[in-house]
């Protein structure tokens, strides 16, 4: 039997979630303030996470972890979204960005999910197409992989662990 990797549909739409991702990035990022916090609305979201939880131990860790080092939680939101961006765009390390796209996802679907006014089908529109970028190596029709996957194959004998698991992340 053989398999074929995933044509130009999945490439298309792995491309969308990259803009998706830089678009929301974009309106958390360091110098975007809204009601006098900066990463824009971030913060008034973790808010509304605060008083409408889905989970206790949620919300204490939003409270006594994330708000108290907001800057720097908000810069990692920032930088992650940017990576996951630029990973699903590029269709570069796709294998890890869908996967770490799926997590980041779940995280924030475990904090979203009892808002007010919030679509329940929103967490599998968002998470099960990225684990679908993870195991189908989306990256390799229309993107970067397709020229790492190769170029890491042929190095991979001899070298280190970690150069021989990087191959995994294409």
């Amino acid at each position: 039997m053989t398999t074929h990797l995933p044509g130009w549909p999945l490439a298309l739409f792995r491309i969308a979630f990259g803009f998706l991702y830089l678009d929301m990035a974009l309106q958390k990022a360091p110098w975007v303030v809204t009601d006098g916090h900066r990463f824009g609305w971030l913060y008034g979201y973790i808010e509304k996470e605060i008083a409408h939880p889905t989970f206790g131990w949620y919300k204490a860790l939003l409270t006594n972890v994330i708000l108290p080092n907001f800057t720097f939680f908000g810069t990692l939101t920032f930088l992650t979204e940017v990576a996951l961006g630029v990973s699903l765009l590029l269709g570069i390390f796709t294998r890890l960005g869908g996967m770490a796209g799926f997590l980041w996802q779940v995280n924030i679907a475990l904090g979203s999910y009892s808002l007010p006014g919030e679509w329940f089908w929103i967490w599998p529109l968002l998470t099960l197409p990225q684990f679908c970028f993870a195991f189908c190596g989306a990256g390799r029709v229309w993107g970067l992989d397709a020229w790492l996957d190769p170029a890491l194959s042929r190095r991979a004998e001899g070298a280190p662990a970690w150069a021989r698991l990087l191959r995994y992340a294409v």
